[in-house]
């Protein structure tokens, strides 16, 4: 059972490894400054295959922690598995009073991202659907080198897709998601919206968004679009990593009770 553990526990520094990859040469390809997240993750894959290793070959105190907490990633990533797949699940729509369309970061100043078209298009087809029209919010201001908000940006896409202007919102002040739900909780009381409301981003990223909606009581259905196959793991990583960072106050509990049982046992 342990040995299990141990190769998803692999399993996850390859991804890691992957990930730091695929965004360096993203970076690469896009004519920009290599992030120093992207060295700092493919560091942390490497660490972490190397410690998915060491338990199988020395029986120590050491390797036994390192068990312990190979055993703690696995089981939460076997978890973060199946509550994203959970969360995807394509259920009937009921008819929606406002769809916050999440935003992401714009190339070469203010183009729109194919995975940001993506959502926009998820949220053009939902709204086209519906009988009574909802308002939709976009989400987003400058987050790297924009020339325009990431809110005008898709609004001009909205336009351009025969949404009216008067159905479209600009939330033009966050930065990251949880902002996104900050700043837009505001548009929803000025618009006395207060249910049946759902958001939009990328599939693998509906999980955490899901979770910072509730920190401020918006209770919405995730509305998730595809993502491109070879992108798919390096996002559906990342998305995990930013969940440990977002309970690392539960590994860190679990860390200190695993040493504590180490040294008495």
């Amino acid at each position: 059972m342990e040995n299990i553990f141990l190769n998803i526990f692999l399993f996850i520094g390859i991804l890691l490894i992957y990930s730091g990859i695929s965004g360096m040469l993203t970076d690469i390809c896009r004519k920009r400054s290599i992030y120093k997240r992207k060295y700092l993750i493919l560091v942390l894959g490497i660490i972490v295959i190397l410690l998915s290793i060491f338990p199988r070959f020395y029986d120590n105190k050491l390797s036994t922690f390192v068990r312990y907490i190979t055993i703690y990633f696995s089981a939460m990533f076997i978890i973060f598995c199946v509550a994203s797949i959970l969360v995807n699940l394509k259920i009937k729509r009921k008819e929606y009073s406002a769809i916050i369309i999440l935003g992401g970061y714009l190339v070469y100043g203010n183009q729109l991202t194919r995975a940001l078209k993506k959502r926009l298009n998820l949220a053009i087809r939902i709204y086209k659907k519906q009988k009574n029209k909802p308002k939709i919010i976009v989400s987003g201001g400058k987050i790297r080198q924009e020339t325009i908000t990431e809110a005008e940006a898709m609004s001009k896409y909205l336009l351009e897709n025969n949404i009216p202007e008067e159905d479209i919102i600009k939330e033009d002040k966050s930065k990251n998601t949880l902002e996104n739900f900050k700043f837009s909780r505001e548009k929803l009381e000025e618009l006395n919206i207060h249910k049946n409301i759902a958001f939009v981003s990328s599939n693998f990223h509906i999980l955490r968004a899901k979770i910072y909606a509730s920190k401020f009581k918006i209770k919405a259905k995730g509305e998730g679009s595809k993502t491109l196959w070879y992108y798919f793991p390096e996002a559906f990583i990342n998305e995990y990593l930013a969940i440990m960072v977002l309970y690392k106050n539960i590994l860190i509990i679990y860390s200190i009770l695993a040493l504590i049982a180490i040294i008495i046992f």
